[in-house]
């Protein structure tokens, strides 16, 4: 491992402990007997049926490649898809050095250069955004179950802000498609002053941008990857959606009375918590300490709390002496739709921009932290649901993928590896104007 990987691993262990500690610090109780519980009691039928929507994505992904490969080769379906799984069991195992496996195995079957798949994949990565950006626009914009949500401006906020982001990168593959190599050379000519090594680096890197960009041969090819992108996020939603499912429905107190359970405990729910100006309380038990809390901030605002009068640990929200709404109502998991899970599946994208390989650790604390402070619900619940979610989508790759890589005599660290050695090579022997030694492939 050399000393950049080193720094770099430092760095995330480093951010991943101070979110945990803080993460920690604000669960001020934590029942592991209650987590042992709910984990124990998930429906395996829709935790599978999780993970086999995350395998169609994964498919769908592959037939998305085969799209982009048109103006380059007639790639054969079946030679893309074990590439995919396995590429995505490197990212698993490996984590941000495993990025390349999937285009280095895809250039090694279809004989093409590295380069230009990477290429491929950063547009990939491009109209994974995008479709991503639509669905929340939807999601947030359209009526719908989000609309109660008290953080609902701040979620249009950060839509927008992305739907901007999304129209700039387009803004910029427009260019780069249409005036590629003009652009590779301005920025040579501009950053060749500062640094020679650099400015080979990012025209070389421009230049396989633009060939990835050339994939999208015609409109029918870009409305195929734009249908199957919106498709692959709307599934990996549903899959998210599974798995909030498989929780059993928390038994409110009038359902307890009729059936005679152990009725769910209250705690406070995220309306209550803002009103309060403290998100952090969303999701905590609301015993006796935070009810003292929440009153010696509430009142001097001109709320009251008032227990109800059948039920006395259903307490009541009032202003002045109207009854506002019932402490502790919240979104269930057994309750979760489209829409909330959309939400979460961003939470989980900026979170793993701080992961460890095969460990993960930002996905999860973001996923754990928006259950909780966003929807309300409790630290158990949401710990729970958080690590299952990582498990599926990020994680049960990994046994189709190690099968996979065996068939085709494959070690995930080599091929790893080998990728890199390869793109360096590549780079280097584009500096020198010159082939990389015994490429003979086509761009």
């Amino acid at each position: 491992m050399n000393k950049k990987r080193v720094l770099t691993t430092a760095v995330v262990v480093i951010v991943l402990g101070v979110l945990v500690y803080f993460q920690v610090q604000h669960w001020r109780t934590f029942d592991w007997a209650r987590f042992k519980a709910e984990t124990g009691n998930i429906s395996k039928l829709h935790v599978l049926f999780a993970v086999v929507l995350i395998y169609a994505t994964y498919l769908l992904r592959a037939v998305r490649w085969k799209v982009f490969l048109k103006p380059i080769c007639k790639a054969r379906l079946a030679n893309l898809i074990a590439p995919t799984f396995i590429g995505f069991t490197g990212l698993a195992l490996l984590g941000r050095p495993g990025e390349f496996v999937r285009p280095y195995l895809i250039a090694k079957k279809e004989n093409l250069s590295l380069s230009s798949q990477i290429g491929v994949w950063t547009v990939e990565r491009i109209f994974d955004i995008g479709a991503f950006t639509v669905l929340m626009m939807v999601n947030v914009f359209v009526p719908g179950s989000m609309q109660s949500n008290p953080y609902i401006d701040k979620f249009r906020e950060a839509a927008l802000v992305l739907a901007a982001l999304v129209l700039a990168l387009s803004a910029f593959c427009y260019l780069i498609r249409t005036r590629g190599a003009a652009v590779a050379a301005f920025l040579h000519s501009k950053v060749s002053p500062i640094s020679r090594k650099l400015a080979v680096h990012l025209e070389e890197k421009t230049r396989a941008f633009g060939v990835g960009l050339n994939t999208i041969q015609d409109r029918l090819s870009f409305l195929q990857v734009t249908a199957l992108s919106l498709a692959i996020w709307f599934i990996i939603a549903l899959a998210y959606r599974e798995v909030a499912h498989a929780y059993p429905p928390e038994p409110g107190w009038r359902q307890a009375r009729i059936t005679g359970q152990k009725p769910e405990p209250r705690s406070v729910d995220v309306e209550t918590a803002k009103l309060a100006g403290n998100s952090l309380l969303a999701g905590q038990p609301l015993d006796d300490p935070t009810l003292q809390q929440l009153r010696s901030v509430l009142e001097p605002k001109g709320y009251r709390i008032e227990p109800d009068e059948e039920h006395p640990h259903v307490h009541w929200l009032y202003k002045g002496e109207h009854r506002l709404k019932r402490i502790g109502d919240r979104p269930r998991l057994s309750d979760l739709d489209i829409g909330h899970t959309l939400l979460l599946m961003g939470f989980s994208m900026v979170g793993s921009i701080v992961q460890l390989p095969a460990v993960g650790g930002g996905s999860q604390l973001a996923v754990i932290s928006a259950l909780q402070v966003i929807y309300g619900i409790p630290p158990e619940l949401a710990v729970s649901c958080g690590m299952l979610l990582w498990i599926v989508t990020f994680m049960a790759v990994i046994p189709v993928g190690l099968v996979l890589a065996h068939r085709e005599h494959l070690s995930l660290r080599k091929v790893s590896h080998e990728a890199h050695a390869e793109e360096e090579l590549e780079h280097q022997a584009s500096g020198f104007g010159l082939q990389a030694p015994g490429d003979s492939r086509k761009i």
